[in-house]
């Protein structure tokens, strides 16, 4: 088996003065660090096992079933399944945030720094599957731009390495490679990418973890990795309506995924897919679960109101299931509605029970719908 990643020596030139560094560190910096580089997996022949085949079998008739019949309900599902996605993405990364928190940050309510991180996680997944742009470098590097609210970044031109805090790349558990290569692995990625000759799970697993060895840029690249499996499983039209959370399976079982990711650099991709195959059939039940719970929760709430069918409330409840947390400015800006309007029919809504009032300052009220809260956190339980 042929490793994916071999090492080249290298110089490394501190940014700080040598007096920043304690004594045995800057003794090690006279020595030559191991960067990473990359083999060209553009035209690599994929080749898996009679027991992956089978895996992958089920994965796709799982998924195939799956996202026809929420074609009819992808207003219910989908943002529940983006949210599940963008929390869970963020929390292999150690950002965590409740799904409240997540959703007022989206009405611009002020939150922690980790809610807003997570809440730029989600707005770049909704870029990445929303766009009709093929896939190649400029789209990568504008989902990391809006992952990281940075509209400069770009691919890195300086080195990096994953390693503790205060760390030089000799000490380091991988450094990806030296900027001077990026352009071409970067493009012999998209190549890889725009094959048509295997299945777009297979695909999506192995260019997940290809992208992750080239690491392109300086903070941002394994949430960026993760929302290119959403990306190439809609551009490649195997999964239409749906967004699969893969997220929630892999940060509970985050020594197996990394280990997979290790298998990859010494050259073997059957690990990484059968990651994602299992994930998949681990939350497929759990999406049917999930959706039939919210059909019930808004016909349960459609029974609570006796109003007119043009009145606004109706929309509102809509609103609810992708935004869970609103307040009047949220609601008024969306439906173009005055503002007693809006304060009327939100106020309908908590009289029946149906949204909670969140703070007591009148000029910066919210309101939050309990149960969509309840289900989004069950969701990305074990």
């Amino acid at each position: 088996m042929d490793k994916f990643v071999s090492y080249e020596k290298r110089f490394y030139n501190p940014e700080f003065t040598d007096t920043k560094l304690a004594k045995r560190k800057r003794m090690m910096t006279d020595k030559p660090y191991l960067s990473a580089t990359i083999k060209d997996l553009s035209q690599i022949k994929i080749e898996i096992s009679q027991e992956t085949q089978d895996l992958l079998l089920d994965s796709v008739e799982g998924l195939a079933r799956l996202d026809g019949y929420v074609h009819h309900y992808r207003d219910l599902i989908s943002m529940v399944m983006l949210r599940a996605e963008a929390l869970s993405s963020s929390q292999i990364e150690h950002y965590s945030a409740s799904n409240r928190s997540v959703a007022l940050a989206q009405i611009h309510k002020k939150q922690s720094t980790e809610a807003m991180i997570i809440k730029s996680n989600l707005e770049s997944l909704i870029l990445g599957i929303s766009s009709k742009e093929p896939l190649d470098t400029s789209k990568i590097i504008q989902l990391n731009q809006t992952l990281l609210k940075n509209p400069t970044m770009g691919v890195r031109t300086r080195i990096n390495w994953i390693g503790t805090p205060n760390s030089i790349p000799h000490e380091a558990t991988y450094v990806p490679p030296h900027p001077e290569h990026l352009n071409l692995f970067m493009s012999q990625f998209i190549a890889f990418c725009n094959r048509n000759d295997m299945h777009p799970l297979i695909q999506s697993a192995i260019a997940h973890a290809y992208f992750e060895l080239i690491h392109p840029f300086e903070d941002g690249n394994g949430r960026v990795g993760r929302i290119l499996i959403q990306c190439l499983l809609r551009e490649k039209q195997f999964l239409e309506f749906l967004s699969m959370p893969f997220s929630v399976g892999i940060v509970h079982d985050q020594v197996r995924y990394i280990q997979a990711l290790n298998d990859f650099k010494e050259g073997n991709y059957e690990t990484i897919i059968i990651v994602l195959l299992e994930n998949t059939l681990y939350l497929v039940p759990k999406v049917y679960d999930t959706l039939e719970k919210l059909i019930k929760l808004k016909q349960n709430w459609k029974a609570k109101l006796n109003i007119r069918q043009d009145a606004l409330a109706w929309k509102i409840l809509d609103d609810l299931i992708a935004q869970p947390v609103i307040d009047v400015k949220y609601i008024r800006e969306k439906h173009q509605a005055n503002d007693q309007a809006v304060r009327n029919n939100i106020q309908t809504l908590v009289n029946v029970g149906i949204l909670n009032i969140i703070g007591n300052d009148s000029r910066d009220v919210a309101y939050e719908s309990i149960e969509v809260l309840d289900l989004l956190d069950q969701f990305s339980k074990k």
